[in-house]
């Protein structure tokens, strides 16, 4: 049986070790208590394999089939989103971790956030898109006088 005392003791414990800042692939997330009325912190992260799409050609659709892992250091129902759809790519209920294949397909550097049930962002991470030539905005002309 535990104890009022025990539970305190515990909860202090669990305080110290959880820290309200923590690095998830690069970037800082940071949860306050605006966010979480009950001031409980959940660490989570989000892991890209790999983290960059490279094309050809600036602007140009990159194309790639990204591994997109996850954790969380609480059981619970989570969802991983792409910054431009509102609907979730995948979710998972009752699990701590979870991964799956994408095909990234886009011009552009997308975010891939994890969600918990009620729609608090806990991670996130940005899939990058490069290029190797950079687009001219003037055309070369190859044509000659003589």
């Amino acid at each position: 049986m535990i104890t009022v005392r025990m539970f305190q003791g515990l909860l202090i414990t669990m305080a110290m070790l959880l820290s309200p800042v923590w690095c998830v692939a690069g970037e800082t997330v940071t949860n306050t208590a605006a966010d979480n009325p009950l001031n409980v912190t959940t660490q989570a992260s989000v892991l890209l394999t790999p983290v960059r799409c490279v094309a050809l050609h600036q602007g140009q659709v990159c194309y790639q089939r990204i591994q997109i892992s996850w954790s969380s250091a609480q059981a619970g129902d989570y969802c991983i989103y792409v910054d431009t759809q509102a609907q979730p790519l995948q979710c998972w209920q009752a699990q701590i971790q979870g991964s799956f294949s994408y095909e990234f397909a886009s011009a552009q550097s997308q975010q891939f956030q994890l969600k918990n049930a009620q729609q608090q962002l806990l991670a996130e991470t940005t899939m990058e898109v490069a290029w190797v030539y950079k687009s001219n905005t003037r055309r070369k002309t190859h044509w000659r006088l003589f």
